[in-house]
């Protein structure tokens, strides 16, 4: 059993990088306007998703706590290979917004029930305390796997913009048939025993209620996923709009590919010494540390109009590496195996509310104004939200 546990932790970095292995990101802005969308559609489609997501992200979750992980990353990578199927015949605004939608599914799928895999693989080898280490690994497998990923993806979308979305499917077609081979750990197993789970499946909607209100009344848990959906937000957000700041920057479509590995080389990099951040600055002053840059960076780019701008780009990218270990690390200190999932996907969803809240606020500014404003805007809402979460994770002494 150790043996395919520890297989476990292996497939789970292969399947982070095949997850990860974004083909037509770096220039799927530039895909969307291909077909007529401007900068408000594009975001709006992207709310789409995040709304889809949301819908399904904690039923997901605590499917994946009753009936297993493996099943929700079997199910959820099947569902996601048809999004993409869309997208390489799809032409229009509404094809897209369908595929944005099995996409959703897809994510909320899968989203807490690969991290939540991972943290009880390593529970049951009696090695949690690795965990955080073991997170930031899986943080720059992404990135690398981006970065690559971008740059080939760039180079064939200059030949033609459908063509890396072709790529993308035959990575995700992998994933579904790795994530069948993946094993749950015993201590989860135990849910699903047949009495278990048929006590389960009867109160399941009373059980769930009661982590929902659980985390509310446990400031430190829910303040930590509070301050997790805005970084979050600031991160998916510039993925979008970064593009289209280096198209009005008139950078070739080739560079996109090289400035996203570029981005997301600094993200793994931030990822795999978030732990020394924090044993140098300890958690509290890190996470103000970056939340300060994540608001400084986005007005920054509001402000600058030269190719030089990109700094403050990458400077996005390094926050979202060094944010994402220290604070999952955090909120799974505080919750149990059993509901791992479901809270893990609670924080998804808090995300995706705070996106849905914010994207489209940014995108109708960007449309009805200039980009350039909405990135500044977007800066000054990040920093207000992102300190007064601070504060208050300061003032019950989670730190």
């Amino acid at each position: 059993m150790n043996q395919s546990l520890l297989a476990n932790l292996t497939k789970l970095y292969i399947l982070q990088g095949l997850s990860f292995a974004w083909f037509p990101i770096p220039t799927i802005v530039l895909f969307y306007q291909h077909y007529g969308l401007n900068i408000e559609q594009i975001v709006l489609l992207k709310t789409i998703l995040s709304l889809s997501i949301l819908v399904l992200e904690v039923p997901s979750g605590y499917i994946a706590d009753l009936w297993g992980r493996k099943a929700c990353l079997v199910v959820g990578s099947g569902v996601w290979i048809a999004s993409w199927l869309i997208y390489c015949t799809g032409t229009s605004f509404d094809a897209f917004a369908i595929a944005e939608i099995l996409a959703g599914v897809a994510g909320s799928l899968i989203s807490g029930a690969n991290t939540a895999l991972g943290y009880d693989t390593l529970l049951q080898l009696g090695k949690e305390q690795q965990y955080q280490v073991w997170e930031g690994k899986l943080v720059a497998i992404a990135g690398i796997s981006e970065a690559v990923c971008g740059i080939i993806g760039a180079e064939i979308a200059s030949i033609n913009l459908v063509y890396p979305f072709y790529l993308q499917t035959l990575c995700l077609i992998i994933y579904f048939g790795l994530s069948i081979t993946l094993v749950d750990p015993q201590d989860h197993q135990a849910i699903a025993k047949p009495s278990q789970k048929e006590i389960a499946q009867t109160q399941k909607l009373t059980q769930l209620k009661n982590i929902i209100v659980d985390v509310y009344q446990r400031p430190q848990l829910r303040w930590l996923i509070l301050l997790s959906s805005i970084f979050s937000s600031a991160s998916f957000l510039i993925v979008w709009l970064s593009q289209d700041y280096l198209q009005q920057l008139n950078i070739p479509i080739q560079a996109f590919g090289w400035t996203w590995a570029i981005f997301h080389l600094g993200m793994s990099w931030a990822s795999l010494n978030s732990h020394h951040l924090q044993r140098i600055l300890g958690i509290k002053q890190a996470l103000l540390l970056l939340t300060m840059i994540l608001a400084a960076s986005y007005i920054c780019l509001g402000s600058i109009t030269q190719t030089w701008g990109i700094v403050f780009v990458i400077s996005i990218y390094l926050v979202r590496g060094f944010c994402s270990p220290l604070i999952l690390n955090a909120i799974n200190q505080q919750i149990s195996s059993s509901v791992r999932a479901t809270i893990l996907s609670l924080n998804s969803l808090v995300f995706r509310v705070a996106f849905a809240v914010i994207a489209p606020l940014v995108g109708a500014i960007a449309s009805e104004y200039d980009l350039f404003i909405s990135l500044s805007v977007a800066g000054c809402l990040f920093f207000l939200s992102g300190w007064y979460c601070w504060w208050q994770l300061v003032k019950v002494q989670t730190f």
